[in-house]
């Protein structure tokens, strides 16, 4: 897991490398499966899992959430920039 900076209200995800063994559906944009999976957390406690389905994907950040944990599929390779923003 990593910290989250106090106030971000967002996460912009840019898959770096896309890892072997991915597949990819229909959507416009293009989604993917196999990439990897994302968690917000706060104090501990951990939200529904994140899909990384797609290329740039952005995420709305709950209100108190302290860290971000992941597990990255294969030999994928994000980029994650908080955003602080108005909701």
């Amino acid at each position: 897991m990593t910290g989250l900076s106090t106030g971000v209200t967002g996460l912009f995800v840019d898959v770096l490398v896309f890892g072997a063994g991915l597949s990819s559906g229909n959507a416009v944009p293009t989604n993917y499966y196999g990439l990897g999976l994302l968690r917000i957390g706060w104090h501990g406690s951990y939200y529904p899992v994140i899909p990384i389905d797609a290329a740039s994907m952005f995420i709305v950040v709950p209100d108190k959430a302290d860290g971000l944990g992941y597990s990255l599929l294969t030999t994928t390779s994000i980029r994650v920039t908080e955003d602080f923003g108005p909701r």
